[in-house]
């Protein structure tokens, strides 16, 4: 039988595609699911609010009863060109093979920010399925921006039929569609997302390269935070266009999984590589036993209530710290591209750190009006912390659409700093000198990048103990060596020039050049006039009006010479050539 694929394109916000492509011609979206003889699949609009929010997928049992098989489901990112001035942003499709049951209910969430992400989903099929499957059933609903890259979410589904009912439970990462190109597969990081429905283990899948690049390994790390304990497995590729998977058995506490594709044309590690979300293994709940009442027995029950007590209020600690999201504004001058970069792999790194980082660059083009200014006021009045960076001093503005909404920043912080209702830091780079700090930012908290960086992350949080959601920080700390070099590559190649307060005076060197000519009329011929030309021109002098002997003009010319005696040194003015 052929395999059968249910395609759902998943958005967060708001859902531009047109209607008639989000699913075949045989299905049709309804407010209340009844039946026609016509029917053969209705599907309910995207719902949001509270209802979707309280629904509970862990109260089911997570495998069907009486050992059926569990639906095999398989996410797969790729890229969607909406055209425009961002044209491309990833998007995700939902696979299911052989639809043979009565009903299926998706919920998707951005993790941390549950109450604004959740989207359920209803979808039913008529009895018949179970015994004529369809196929070629999808549902489409591409994201409708890039916003979402790099930001972790997670995936509830539930499969239901007459006689069982079941759910699952996915996470990852949503990819920045950059890192999807198939132009070098150096840059090519993997789409991977991990199935966390069972207690202890933990299914991983890997969605192949394309066949173009001959990639058959992948190569996996499965890391304990807590223990550093390390499982490293190299999976190989079937060919068969399905994705790879893998079952890991993890220790509680927090666990992180890398995977890299190995190819020769890239480091023997493999290249650049994809990390999951943090999947966080609870350990199993302890036994209240039923003891006999004795004096004997009274204080071990007492140790252990008090043991489980601190066990609720940490686990309370750590609810409460993830539904938090500290609303953040980046504050930086556009001083070179490198920077910019620099600044806006940060904020993705603290949106992964469920912190609300709101930077112009991303922020602006999906806002409703799109004016800078009017969104700079808006955001630093929503924000409950003001990140300052330091900026090159590099005397150019970088290409970018956004400028000068750092001095705007500045001239509300200086109106509304009186207040005392939002926290400030200062951020400082490697490539950046003290003085490149903001003068109205150099007393506030300063943080070295990228050193204190998990420090600037619980410094906003205001918890030690918080467990996150994030990434690897790796391309941040990757952009701030690329900024590094540019930075001194820059410097380099301008030259220096030194201050001389002689520089408008003439150069000693360049001494004036005066000819004498002398200049022989013939009799009944007048004198020429004595040409005189500043340097680096020629002088001409007549040298009969030298008076180099010291003759009185008055009266006729006389001549008048000197003999020199015989002897070593002669001096004759007839010989100086002058």
């Amino acid at each position: 039988m052929l395999p059968i694929s249910l395609l759902l394109f998943i958005s967060f916000v708001v859902f531009q595609a047109d209607a008639s492509k989000c699913y075949p011609d045989y299905c049709r979206t309804v407010k209340n699911f009844e039946f026609t003889p016509q029917d053969v699949c209705l599907i309910e609009k995207v719902q949001r609010g509270q209802d979707c929010l309280e629904k509970r997928f862990d109260l089911m049992s997570h495998v069907p009863p009486n050992s059926d098989r569990i639906v095999e489901v398989f996410l797969t990112a790729y890229i969607k060109d909406f055209g425009g001035v961002n044209p491309k942003a990833t998007a995700l499709n939902l696979t299911i093979d052989n639809v043979d049951f009565a009903g299926l209910t998706t919920r998707f969430q951005g993790l941390g920010d549950e109450s604004a992400t959740s989207a359920c989903r209803h979808a039913k099929f008529h009895h018949n399925v179970t015994q004529f499957p369809l196929t070629d059933f999808h549902v489409s609903c591409p994201f409708s921006n890039y916003s979402f890259e790099m930001v972790s979410y997670r995936l509830e589904y539930a499969i239901y039929n007459d006689t069982y009912e079941y759910s699952r439970k996915l996470l990852f990462l949503v990819p920045d569609h950059r890192f999807l190109e198939n132009n070098n597969l150096t840059l090519f990081s993997p789409f991977i997302y991990t199935d966390v429905s069972e207690e202890t283990s933990v299914g991983l899948y890997i969605q192949p390269i394309s066949r173009k690049y001959n990639v058959t390994q992948y190569k996996v790390w499965a890391i304990n935070r807590g223990t550093n304990h390390t499982q490293v497995v190299v999976l190989e590729d079937s060919g068969k266009n399905h994705h790879i998977h893998h079952k890991f058995i993890m220790g509680d506490g927090e666990n992180v999984i890398h995977v890299a594709a190995l190819h020769p044309t890239c480091p023997n590690n493999g290249c650049r590589n994809t990390t999951s979300p943090v999947i966080n293994i609870l350990p199993p709940p302890g036994r209240l036993y039923i003891m006999i009442i004795s004096v004997v027995w009274i204080p071990p029950v007492i140790l252990y209530l008090i043991l489980r007590y601190f066990q609720y209020i940490k686990k309370r600690e750590f609810l409460l710290a993830q539904a938090r999201k500290p609303k953040c504004l980046l504050v930086y001058s556009p001083t070179h591209m490198a920077h910019v970069n620099v600044m806006l792999d940060l904020a993705r790194y603290l949106k992964c750190c469920n912190i609300d980082a709101m930077i112009d660059n991303e922020d602006i083009p999906c806002s409703e009006h799109k004016d800078p200014y009017l969104w700079c006021n808006e955001s630093y009045a929503r924000a409950d912390i003001i990140i300052i960076a330091a900026s090159p001093d590099t005397g150019r503005i970088a290409p970018i659409m956004y400028r000068n909404l750092d001095k705007h920043v500045m001239a509300l912080l200086k109106e509304n700093f009186c207040r005392g209702n939002k926290k400030y830091y200062a951020l400082q780079f490697p490539y950046c000198k003290p003085d490149d700090i903001p003068k109205e930012a150099r007393h506030f908290k300063q943080f070295s990048m990228p050193e204190d960086l998990d420090k600037l992350v619980r410094t906003i949080h205001q918890n030690d103990y918080i467990n996150y959601f994030r990434a690897w920080d790796r391309d941040f700390v990757d952009s701030i060596q690329i900024a590094s070099m540019q930075m001194y590559i820059s410097e380099r190649s301008t030259p220096s020039t030194e201050e001389n307060d002689d520089f408008l005076l003439p150069n000693d060197k360049d001494k004036t050049v005066v000819e004498i000519k002398a200049v022989i009329e013939t009799q009944g011929e007048k004198k020429s006039p004595p040409i005189i030309r500043s340097a680096p021109k020629m002088f001409k002098t007549d040298i009969e009006e030298l008076n180099l002997l010291g003759e009185s003009n008055d009266g006729d010319i006389e001549t008048q010479s000197f003999n020199a005696q015989a002897g070593g040194s002669k001096f004759c003015i007839d010989t100086l050539n002058l």
